[in-house]
């Protein structure tokens, strides 16, 4: 298609949209509006209804509150279409980014109309895309050119775009042309009444309460004499009212820039609006890939956590240098094998360099494939004698040198790829990995700023955290109370496993407090951890550090680092907030990451978009505290696990760290509802190879949910790790071999493996004697002397579980007068006795 190929060739040329162009009058034309489309975008896609009359708009997902209301009481006016034609032509409505539906709807485009008011670097675009105040002017100023006719109700649908965006006429970026347009539209009969009923400025309650829920900060910082406010938001979903509310804020008007970061499940917005015209924000989100102009400009990030963007952002303001772009972080000149290399060369020439993959060239330089290790090495021992060209993959992606590090973590996270080949033209320039990424994320966030506040710490935390304090302080070194301690004070649960992270020598600290009270302390140098036990609390002192997972799953390589770099190697953000203990600002919450705000939502939120694909187990950690919690995994965080989980990011971790995972698990009072996650998200079998899950088997567990809640009530002094009975329900159904072979891998105790070969092997005569046994001696000698956990199983079984319960009540606590049978000893008054009891129990209790 000649135009197409035309916007692309010409994407970097200057600007042309003013010379006269025609258009194909007999093709259908779709007019089609961003998610969260403002009321700018829905007036200026109601006059291009009006200048083509073979246009309708494909039905909005979501719009802004105002253009929702105004999209709601003038529907009618508004030709909708709610599925595309086999072929149309494309009309953008106050944006020019095409390239996402070009994607979307192969074969079907077959040119490209753009209306925009933020310029962009492209030719030979029929519409106009040009700087002024609004796209809906750039609309109107077509009408007018056109000599058309329109009605009153049709200039006020257009007045409201251009009031909204510029702000009456009173935005920096306002031009003169915006005022004619408004003066023309008035001249048609604009309403000004219904003009203010729509765009009124007053912030509703509903508003206020959707600003408070959602802003996680607004700072004023200064840069060269001018003051910047950058506003943080986060939502699950994208709230464009959010955008308006925060212009509307006195702190905002007296500035001369604002930049809003609004974090939206996966996606995050930031939008620039230049106050005074002293600070070009285009040029500023141009380093994100951004567009717009000097007043105002706007780009959206997948995958680019708020707090991230931010410390970026913050950053380019100073001044400072920031890598953004492939061609910054990647590694360069690569090191690439040749097609023809043989197994074994390739394998040492990975080895001696510690790499995982390498790309793969042909004779003439050209890149041909990517090989990795692991592949390299199952090839060996059934083809010693191949070639890296037979075990390549020759289906990989690549990127280029200008693309953005977001592309790049798109791919690693969503892909599983390891290593990702840079390619210029034809040329083969570099590569980028996951650590390149990984090292790159810590730069970006060597000026990120925590959110600071004061809580207070329970007495005997408090107490302890003081001590540490003071003996950290005079070492010359910091401490800090971190991870889930942090997390359970904020959620008011009681704490007795305590860590803390020394900025410092954490060994040399644990030491001192150890001698102070006299107790013992355990070192583990290799780890810069100790453990000590003072007054009834279990204390990890550890010094704080950066790890490195050198393969997926791996267990981490460690170097120390400081408390920031501590707490972005954590694996979620309520998991990655601190409490200072230094006497200078002691109970100080320190949180760089938004944790307290997804603790207040009750969000499971991963740190980065690598964090699955670094360390697959940390999966099965987010299942596990969210049934835990009962929380849900952020939108973002979700899509990651699931990305995860269809890579088979679970079968490439250690067998060992996966099944301490699950002991873990085990151990939670809400392990159904983590198995329930388990279920819903795939893994379950994973982890539990063999094992069907059904309706049958959800009832069973539900039922024995509803009698470890009974047996807990009626014998809390039996409470135990009901963990395990849930697991040997699992495991009922298994061939005896296969369950004690996850038994043996989990590490259960031996009554737990015991319990089983019980349920195996004597289960059915169990059942069978218990359910004929009609008088109460006969239920007793079923059960005596069987495990509690194998008749909590029991009583799973509805035909058992009456019996079962009669013998746990009561009959297994029947006593007898043993001075009835004074003069019998040994095996001979044993008998004696277990015939009263079953005498009792027969006349007593029948």
């Amino acid at each position: 298609m000649a135009d197409l190929a035309l916007v692309r060739a010409s994407r970097n040329s200057s600007l042309s949209t003013e010379n006269l162009i025609t258009y194909d009058y007999n093709m259908e034309k779709v007019i089609f509006l961003e998610e969260g489309a403002d009321l700018d975008a829905l007036s200026s896609a109601y006059g291009l209804l009006l200048i083509y009359p073979e246009s309708s708009i494909f039905k909005p997902k979501h719009l802004s509150r105002r253009a929702s209301e105004v999209f709601r009481d003038f529907r009618h006016l508004f030709r909708i279409r709610e599925d595309l034609p086999q072929e149309f032509d494309l009309i953008l409505a106050d944006t020019h980014h095409y390239e996402v539906y070009l994607e979307e709807f192969k074969g079907k485009v077959k040119d490209i109309i753009i209306y925009d008011h933020h310029p962009a670097h492209m030719a030979g675009v029929k519409g106009k895309v040009q700087q002024v105040g609004s796209t809906t002017t750039l609309v109107v100023e077509e009408l007018m050119e056109r000599n058309m006719d329109i009605s009153p109700v049709s200039a006020t649908l257009l007045s409201f775009g251009i009031y909204e965006d510029t702000g009456f006429l009173s935005y920096e970026g306002t031009t003169s042309r915006d005022a004619r347009a408004l003066a023309w539209l008035l001249e048609k009969g604009a309403d000004l009444r219904i003009v203010r009923k729509y765009l009124s400025d007053t912030l509703s309650k509903e508003q206020i309460d959707m600003l408070s829920k959602h802003l996680q900060s607004i700072e004023s910082l200064f840069f060269n004499g001018k003051k910047i406010v950058i506003a943080t938001l986060k939502a699950e979903e994208y709230e464009p009212d959010l955008l308006r509310i925060i212009y509307d804020l006195r702190e905002v008007r007296d500035s001369s820039a604002l930049f809003v970061i609004v974090s939206a499940g996966y996606k995050t917005y930031v939008f620039g609006r230049s106050l005074r015209g002293e600070l070009d924000v285009n040029k500023i989100l141009e380093h994100f890939g951004g567009g717009g102009h000097t007043f105002a400009s706007a780009t959206k990030l997948e995958g680019a956590h708020a707090e991230r963007v931010k410390s970026v952002l913050t950053s380019l303001l100073e001044g400072k240098r920031v890598a953004l772009k492939v061609k910054e972080v990647m590694t360069s000149p690569p090191f690439v094998l040749h097609q023809d290399t043989g197994i074994s060369d390739a394998i040492l020439e990975l080895s001696q360099r510690n790499f995982a993959g390498a790309p793969v060239v042909d004779d003439a330089g050209k890149l041909v494939g990517v090989i990795y290790k692991k592949s390299l090495v199952r090839a060996l021992k059934h083809y010693p004698e191949g070639r890296v060209r037979d075990f390549m993959l020759e289906e990989f992606h690549t990127l280029t040198p200008e693309d953005f590090i977001w592309k790049a973590e798109e791919i690693l996270s969503r892909y599983g790829e390891k290593l990702i080949p840079v390619v210029e033209g034809d040329r083969l320039v570099g590569v980028i990995t996951r650590l390149d990424l990984l090292y790159s994320m810590r730069q970006q966030t060597a000026y990120l700023k925590a959110y600071e506040r004061k809580i207070k710490l329970p007495p005997h935390i408090e107490e302890v955290g003081r001590e540490i304090g003071i003996i950290a302080e005079g070492l010359g070194f910091k401490a800090y109370l971190v991870g889930g301690v942090v997390r359970d004070i904020l959620l008011g649960k009681e704490v007795w496993d305590v860590d803390f992270v020394v900025e410092g020598d954490a060994i040399k600290v644990a030491e001192l407090l150890a001698q102070k009270h006299k107790v013992e302390f355990h070192p583990f140098p290799e780890f810069g951890t100790a453990h000590v036990k003072v007054k009834g609390l279990k204390l990890e002192l550890a010094t704080t550090r950066r790890e490195t997972y050198p393969h997926p799953g791996a267990y981490p390589l460690v170097e120390y680092a400081s408390l920031r770099e501590d707490l972005l190697r954590r694996d979620f953000t309520i998991n990655a907030m601190a409490v200072s203990v230094n006497s200078q600002d002691f109970g100080t919450l320190i949180d760089y990451f938004g944790g307290l705000r997804d603790l207040k939502d009750r969000l499971i939120r991963v740190l980065h978009p690598l964090s699955f694909v670094e360390d697959p187990v940390r999966i099965l950690r987010a299942l596990r505290f969210a049934g835990r919690l009962g929380f849900k995994l952020s939108k973002s965080t979700e899509r990651l696990l699931r990305s995860a989980v269809s890579l088979g990011a679970i079968s490439s971790a250690p067998k060992g760290r996966i099944m301490n995972e699950v002991r873990l698990a085990l151990r939670e009072e809400r392990f159904l509802e983590i198995l329930e996650l388990y279920r819903k998200y795939q893994i379950l079998a994973e982890i539990f190879k063999g094992i069907t899950w059904s309706p049958k088997l959800e009832k069973k567990l539900l039922r024995l949910r509803d009698i470890i809640t009974w047996h807990k009530i009626e014998f809390p002094k039996e409470v135990m790790d009901y963990g395990w009975v849930y697991l040997l329900v699992l495991l009922e159904e298994m061939k005896e071999e296969e369950g004690m072979a996850f038994l043996r891998d989990i590490s259960a105790p031996s009554w737990v493996r015991e319990t089983y070969k019980i349920m195996k092997r004597g289960s059915k005569s169990t059942e069978k004697s218990l359910l004929e046994a009609k008088r109460n001696s006969e239920v007793y000698l079923s059960l005596k002397n069987k495990p509690l956990y194998f008749l909590l199983m029991l009583m799973t079984k509805e035909n058992l579980k009456e019996k079962v319960k009669l013998y746990l009540e009561k009959l297994r606590f029947v006593k007898v007068n043993v001075e009835k049978f004074r003069g019998l000893s040994g095996r001979e008054l044993g008998e004696a006795i277990e015939k009263e009891k079953m005498k009792i129990m027969d006349e007593a209790l029948e």
